[in-house]
């Protein structure tokens, strides 16, 4: 298996040179020269020079983006283009079917084109991913994606750039780039292959604060922070000590390291998307300002980093042969997510509780809530989850109205729910004597090197798996996958000795989930997620809410005659039980108003995780700290 997984490594041309050897074999260096002095404005300008032979010539903007499993790259904010050979402006045009590519004819006599363009950063409201706001007037993400074009088929890992950086007055930075040299306000990195560039996005900005993380003498790691507040950069002891742990636990788990040095890049603002991206050798995690210092918010947020550590073993080193495609305008095939990302999701959760960024309970109480919360996607009805994993290009943008009915980027959380099920097999087939740990030191670790791609195929997930605990994967996963079912996938849960079950109080996680959202999740009684103001965001098909007539988009003005809050319908929630008292709502649809009465007497219900003491507690071993004594703690 491995010469086979070797050879298509090799077919494909994705073992990564060393970029020094491999400059000397490119065609020739692209310089690229950044002026982020106005990105406060959001607006940074960018001067290629390219090197071209006369004739034909043909440019493309990054289309396809790693991390984003879609045609992502945000063309649309590109502005001010212009192209110029021997100094004479020339002419451009634009293909009329793949609108990320532009022709231009090179005249004869000169060696190179030079390209001016303007990358217009998102506004705040903006969200997503390449296209969310990136930029505020204190800091900045810079993805040099953005701000490039290349040659038309040439592969990312054989075209070179040599970067330079200009950047507001004082501001500072972090990223995995090596720099080359600084000069005042400008910094010029050494060159590196288009795929290492775009691999290590850099961040900026006024208020910034390095940590070094991890045990002393080991690979250097460090969280490099950048706040719209310098008191936001307060990082406790504790913190630091959990960040330090996942570190330790990451190696733990997976044997050995693909990167000599890791940067965490940790956005801390209310003015940006809030999302993570993960890259081979860093991160670009970014969340509310006051994360850190705030201890329910960190609590919401807390899996966010270890989830794009762990993705640099699990779709930066590993990655699907789809997906792992030379350039960045080729489309990627996307059904292998549910490891790429389900897998990615389940070891992140698992280390943010062996590393103590998680209490054991607040594990329990993420994975009763999102176990729940996958009971209530009904469109698993008529949907399997692989065809979310296919055609997740189209859901990462869908609405949010009717989630629950059409499905959404589902293979996260069930995928979650698959791998956790996928140990317990494991470790009841060997008596406990393997888990999903051998798998993952079999399948992503091996020996340290370098950053690189090592392709595989669902064959290999599965002959991976038999080489740890012999079973039928190949049919159970393709029951997993490719069926529409009833019921989430819960085994994993009830073989680990927990079931799923209902209090009629909110969990910590879920309290501090709905502050942080500003709504409530009222899913598990009468299936309704409903934001602060009255606005019904989704109705889950088949509970009270639905069999009423309530809609996604309609907005609740008054619970049981009382002006609306959230508070209020919580409360009038759990005056239902045992039939004491209807549940009444008025609500406006399109600027008309009608009353309706919920067939509702269950009351409160939120989801909690309950010992089965019948069998043996293996959840608790699966986030049994590697490295360190929890007791001790």
């Amino acid at each position: 298996m491995l010469r086979r997984i070797w050879f298509l490594v090799l077919l494909a041309g994705f073992v990564l040179l060393d970029d020094t050897r491999a400059l000397a074999l490119s065609p020739g260096l692209i310089e690229l020269d950044v002026d982020a002095s106005e990105v406060v404005r959001r607006i940074i300008h960018a001067h290629l020079v390219i090197p071209a032979k006369p004739g034909p010539m043909t440019l493309v903007y990054p289309k396809w983006i790693p991390g984003e499993h879609g045609p992502t790259g945000p063309i649309t904010d590109l502005a001010g283009l212009n192209v110029t050979a021997g100094g004479r402006e020339i002419a451009w045009r634009r293909d009329e079917i793949d609108m990320y590519a532009i022709a231009c004819e090179v005249p004869a006599g000169v060696a190179a084109v030079e390209v001016s363009l303007d990358f217009l950063s998102a506004p705040p409201a903006a969200k997503g991913f390449t296209s969310a706001a990136s930029a505020t007037a204190q800091l900045a993400v810079i993805n040099w994606n953005q701000l490039l074009l290349y040659p038309k088929g040439e592969k990312a890992s054989e075209v070179f750039f040599r970067v330079s950086l200009s950047l507001p007055q004082g501001w500072k930075f972090g990223t995995a780039l090596p720099v080359e040299s600084k000069s005042g306000i400008k910094t010029r990195f050494s060159a590196v292959s288009l795929e290492n560039l775009i691999d290590s996005p850099l961040l900026c900005g006024k208020h910034f604060r390095e940590v070094d993380l991890g045990a002393p003498g080991g690979a250097p790691h460090s969280l490099l922070m950048a706040a719209d507040n310098e008191a936001a950069l307060e990082l406790s002891p504790e913190l630091k000590a959990g960040y330090s742990n996942l570190v330790a636990e990451a190696e733990a788990l997976f044997g050995a390291r693909h990167y000599g040095s890791y940067k965490f890049l940790l956005s801390l603002s209310d003015y940006i998307a809030h999302f993570g991206l993960e890259h081979h050798q860093s991160s670009d995690n970014r969340v509310p300002e006051r994360t850190l210092i705030d201890e329910k918010l960190h609590l919401v947020k807390a899996y966010l980093m270890p989830h794009e550590f762990v993705h640099s073993w699990n779709g930066k080193y590993r990655r699907p042969v789809d997906m792992a495609t030379a350039d960045y305008q080729q489309p990627k095939r996307t059904s292998l997510l549910w490891v790429y990302e389900g897998l990615t999701t389940h070891l992140g959760e698992v280390l943010t509780a062996r590393s103590g960024l998680w209490s054991p309970e607040q594990y329990r109480q993420a994975r009763a809530f999102y176990a729940d919360w996958m009971q209530n996607q009904r469109g698993r009805t008529w949907r399997s989850l692989e065809d979310t994993a296919v055609s997740a290009q189209l859901l990462f943008g869908a609405r949010k109205d009717w989630q629950a009915w059409r499905r959404t980027v589902d293979f996260y959380r069930e995928g979650m729910l698959i791998w956790l099920e996928i140990d317990m097999i494991i470790r009841q087939e060997t008596d406990s004597h393997r888990s999903l740990d051998d798998f993952c030191r079999l399948f992503f670790g091996g020996e340290n090197s370098p950053p690189h791609v090592l392709p595989y195929t669902f064959e290999d997930i599965v002959a991976a798996l038999n080489s740890v605990a012999g079973y039928n994967w190949e049919s159970y996963l393709a029951e997993r996958l490719t069926q529409a079912t009833t019921n989430a996938p819960l085994g994993g849960i009830e073989r680990s000795g927990w079931r799923l079950t209902y209090a009629d109080r909110r969990s910590e996680y879920q309290v501090a989930l709905e502050n942080s959202q500003k709504q409530a999740y009222l899913t598990s009684s009468i299936g309704m997620l409903v934001k602060e103001n009255g606005t019904i965001v989704d109705i889950v098909p088949g509970k009270a809410a639905d069999m009423a007539g309530i809609g996604p988009g309609m907005r609740v003005v008054a619970v049981n005659s009382q002006r609306w809050s959230l508070d209020l319908i919580r409360h009038a929630v759990a005056a239902t039980r045992h039939g004491s008292r209807l549940l009444e709502l008025l609500l406006e649809n399109s600027g008309y108003f009608f009353t309706l009465t919920l067939d509702y007497k269950e009351g409160a219900k939120y989801p909690r995780l309950q010992r089965d003491s019948s069998k043996a507690d293996l959840l608790t071993k699966v986030i049994e700290p590697l490295t360190w004594d929890r007791s001790r703690q």
